[in-house]
């Protein structure tokens, strides 16, 4: 590709796949097959015709052998001579809406399945996601990439179309801004002349903007097949160019060549540190953030099944069955002898990879967008109801198994798994069988002798049948200091069951830390903080607008009808008041507009009535407010929020993002006619967002609902959570808010979101910054788990699997190594300052290694008396690799 001779246009040939939008998957598949047929006969065929890429993904080999397998071989041979070039992701993901540890569990498969055929291509590609997080650069960097290529998110303040772009950790990687797009030269024109001109376009509006004399010129679009006469036509084409030549060649070439030049040069490129989230140049499409908010609830109770359930409870039990040997207690189970799990380590293994595939397909970024026709998400469904499948049945088997090994004097016990750090003390529930005596747990009582005192918390089942499963009642208590991902167990003292609450009508509810009320007009709700009088009035006050828009962006009527209180006096009941739990119930009927209007200007005159239940829940000893609101949606076109009001005046807000949290500016951006997208104020987050003046604060966290605004008043900032964005259309080409439509104008009825919808979050008033709150916020994200137990085996009450200091290192992943070679505990400094710490697993284990992302080695770590000291820069994540056999 080297040529001294003026501008070098590298014509990138590829094609953009989503595997599945506006036709369902296996739509898809016939035309991916078609697809790889003309491509592997071409690269085949025509050695002049170099290079191809499959958009950076894998998934799509899968998909294609599955129809052909006899193509493997032929695959192999072309990836190998570095003329299909395949990887480094399994699926193209979004960036925001997934987590930290599935954007690694994506490369790393994209990676190994790569290595079946040859090698990933060692490029950080991602062409269409909607915009871009902070930290992508440290997860490149971790699996040992130096280079990332994107296109949406970027604006004008770079100006450069390559720039070293910079992790909060300082992470770096040279990238290349696609300022045209992934189809700049999609087609080329088979006359040289034409060819020449669109050529000479694309320099005029990169040239300026390049650092290097190599221009990328990308040959591909959506779905789109190969051009077989691309050869003859670049030749034709060079003989008239006039001050350069065209190569087709390939983005590792590229990067290389461009990295090369830049070292001759000893130049200087710009650096941009931070998220790419501006709609200057192309659409970032932010409504996709809110769109079927259902997809996003559920891809987070997926991956924390995973990440924070499935993952560490296999590898403990792995562990401990190598330890206990013969003393291993099979634990008994209601429906009898308990048959058919797999105990061999490479079985559940084998599940657990299999529980990811179904996740980590949802997560390719359309379907996760909720942006494509209805009958996609009927296969939606089906891949969470899978990865649900698999995880909740082998997390239950697994925990079972491990309080089966628990002694607790052999007494009846209730064993307590906490998934996060510790020690911990939160409300937790369980089940607990109902005798023919009646009788049932009045307290539970830790190996210490103290008692803690039991609330029933829903009625049982009708009386059983003789093939159903035995009747149960749930019970709930305040679980005290229980160990960092680990366990304690509790004996139950039984006697006549307490029964449920009695609702005594309105009036507050309270614990130690705050009092409670519900507004009798709006049904909002006020909080007071016992320690410092501080009161929080109008929470939880939910507004509904109109929305023109569709899945990729919020659009309000032109003359919008904002409905922000319920059209009676809500009902207020408490309904719990017990020692562990006391709950509020507020009973509301919204009248909403039925849609739109016929021209989608104004709401529609016609209304329609939802009906809304909002429990709010405090608990003994936990310093955080609970909401569950349940809602009844039978509206159209509308958008549906919660407003917290806080009290606090503040020009940035804090967001929990991959390995971090991230400060954004409440300001949205100045922007004119020559946007291609107008700048929103939402924006997206993982577990919370915070508003703090440095005095005092309040985080608002959530359970999947990734979504938030922050409204700035004379009075104090306002979080707006969103709970639901209800629009009929996959796009719009009508929108004032974007240029032009973000794919073909489809009805997506699906996407009104009709039905009952339950949405959960909690409140953290605090002093001081986030720092102070945030540990709330992971457990209210991550409830505790419970399993019986007979009490009667061979471990301690209580007991830990991983232990980590201090609680600035948060954990982020416990898994088996992908080899069986041990156990990989990843943790990340959560703060924004660098941090010194220590990190123990409490199974024995041999020597420990430091590994990257993609578990290689990066050397040996020491170990004083079974601690590993661990620094960690600000957001830096560090990844070691305890050796312990699990492999069978």
């Amino acid at each position: 590709m080297e040529d001294d001779s003026g501008w070098q246009f590298v014509v990138i040939s590829h094609s953009h796949w989503d595997r599945e939008w506006y036709v369902p998957f296996q739509t898809y598949r016939i035309r991916l097959v078609g697809l790889m047929d003309r491509v592997l006969e071409l690269l085949a065929g025509n050695p002049e015709y170099k290079h191809f890429m499959t958009d950076g993904q894998t998934a799509l080999l899968e998909d294609y052998l599955a129809v052909r397998p006899e193509r493997r071989r032929l695959i192999a041979r072309l990836v190998r001579q570095g003329r299909l070039l395949i990887g480094p992701w399994y699926v193209a993901p979004d960036e925001f809406l997934p987590g930290g540890e599935s954007l690694i569990r994506n490369l790393q498969r994209g990676t190994r399945l790569s290595r079946e055929f040859g090698e990933a291509m060692r490029i950080g590609y991602s062409p269409d996601a909607f915009g871009h997080i902070a930290h992508l650069p440290a997860i490149l960097r971790g699996f040992g990439f130096d280079c990332a290529v994107v296109w949406r998110g970027l604006d004008d303040r770079i100006g450069k179309t390559e720039f070293i772009w910079e992790s909060p950790d300082g992470s770096r990687v040279l990238t290349l801004h696609l300022r045209l797009g992934y189809a700049s030269a999609w087609p080329l024109s088979t006359d040289p002349k034409k060819l020449v001109d669109k050529l000479s376009r694309i320099k005029r509006e990169l040239a300026p903007h390049a650092t290097t004399r190599y221009l990328a010129v990308m040959n591909g679009n959506d779905h789109a097949p190969p051009q077989p006469e691309l050869p003859t036509t670049l030749e034709a084409a060079n003989s008239l160019l006039p001050d350069g030549r065209m190569f087709h060649s390939n983005l590792p070439q590229l990067m290389g060549a461009i990295e090369e030049q830049l070292r001759k040069r000893r130049a200087v490129l710009p650096r941009f540190r931070g998220e790419m989230r501006s709609g200057q140049r192309a659409h970032l499409l932010p409504g996709a953030i809110s769109a079927r908010m259902w997809v996003k609830q559920r891809n987070q109770q997926c991956e924390d099944l995973l990440v924070g359930w499935l993952e560490p409870a296999t590898a403990w039990c792995g562990l401990l069955r190598k330890r206990l040997g013969r003393a291993w207690r099979e634990p008994p189970l209601p429906w009898g002898p308990f048959t058919g799990y797999p105990a061999a380590w490479s079985s559940i293994s084998g599940l657990v990879r299999e529980a990811w595939r179904h996740l980590l397909l949802n997560q390719s970024h359309d379907p996760i967008y909720g942006c494509g026709v209805d009958e996609v998400y009927v296969d939606v469904t089906e891949r969470f109801d899978a990865c649900e499948q698999i995880g909740e049945n082998l997390v239950r088997r697994m925990l079972a198994d491990i309080a089966a090994q628990v002694d607790n004097g052999g007494a009846p016990s209730v064993v307590v798994f906490n998934p996060l750090g510790g020690p911990r003390t939160d409300f937790v529930t369980f089940d607990w069988p109902v005798s023919d005596d009646g009788q049932a747990p009045l307290a539970l009582v830790d190996s210490a002798g103290r008692r803690h005192a039991c609330q029933t918390v829903t009625a049982g089942p009708p009386p059983a049948l003789p093939f159903a499963p035995p009747r149960t009642a749930k019970v709930g208590f305040l679980a005290r200091g229980i160990p960092a991902h680990g366990y304690k167990a509790f004996r139950a003292v039984c006697g006549p069951p307490p029964g449920t609450s009695e609702a005594s009508g309105a009036g507050s509810i309270e614990n130690e830390f705050f009092e409670v009320s519900a507004d009798p007009g709006d049904g909002s709700v006020t909080v007071r903080d016992k320690a410092t009088g501080r009161v929080l009035r109008g929470l939880n006050r939910l507004v509904d607008g109109g929305d023109r828009g569709d899945e990729y962006n919020y659009e309000p009527p032109s003359t919008d009808t904002v409905i922000g209180r319920p059209s009676s006096a809500p009902k207020i009941t408490i309904t719990e008041r017990g020692p562990a739990r006391s709950t509020l119930e507020i009973e509301m009927t919204y009248v909403l507009p039925a849609g739109l209007s016929a021209d989608r200007k104004v709401r529609s005159r016609k209304t329609v009535k939802c009906s809304v239940r909002c429990l709010v829940h405090l608990y003994a000893g936990v310093r955080r407010v609970d909401f569950r609101t349940e809602v009844d949606n039978q509206a159209r076109d509308h958008r549906l929020r919660a407003h917290f009001p806080t009290g606090v005046h503040s020009d940035v807000t804090h967001a929990e993002q991959h390995f971090g949290v991230i400060s954004r500016p409440m300001a949205i951006p100045q922007a004119d006619e020559t946007w291609m997208e107008q700048p929103a104020g939402t924006h997206p987050q993982k577990a919370f967002v915070d508003v703090s003046d440095g005095r005092q604060g309040l985080l608002l966290a959530n359970r999947g609902l990734p979504e938030y605004e922050a409204l700035p008043g004379p009075e104090g900032v306002t979080l707006a959570l969103t709970l639901l964005r209800c629009v009929g259309w996959l796009s719009r080409p009508d929108l004032s808010v974007r240029k032009g439509p973000a794919g073909p104008t489809v009805e997506t009825p699906g996407a009104q979101c009709p039905g009952c919808h339950v949405f959960e979050y909690a409140l953290v008033p605090h002093e001081g910054g986030w720092q102070n709150a945030f540990v709330e916020a992971h457990r209210f994200a991550r409830p505790m788990r419970t399993a019986p137990a007979s009490g009667a085996g061979a471990l301690p009450p209580s007991a830990a699997l991983v232990e980590v200091r201090p609680s600035r290192l948060v954990v982020s992943a416990i898994k088996a190594e992908e080899d069986g070679r041990g156990l990989v505990v990843r943790l990340y400094n959560v703060s924004d300052r660098a941090v010194r710490g220590r990190v123990r697993l409490t199974e024995p284990c041999g020597r420990v290694e430091i590994v990257n992302l993609n578990e290689e080695s990066l050397g040996e770590a020491p170990v004083e008396d079974g601690w590993v000291p661990v620094s960690a820069k600000r957001n830096e994540s560090v990844s070691l690799l305890f050796h312990a056999r699990l492999k069978d």
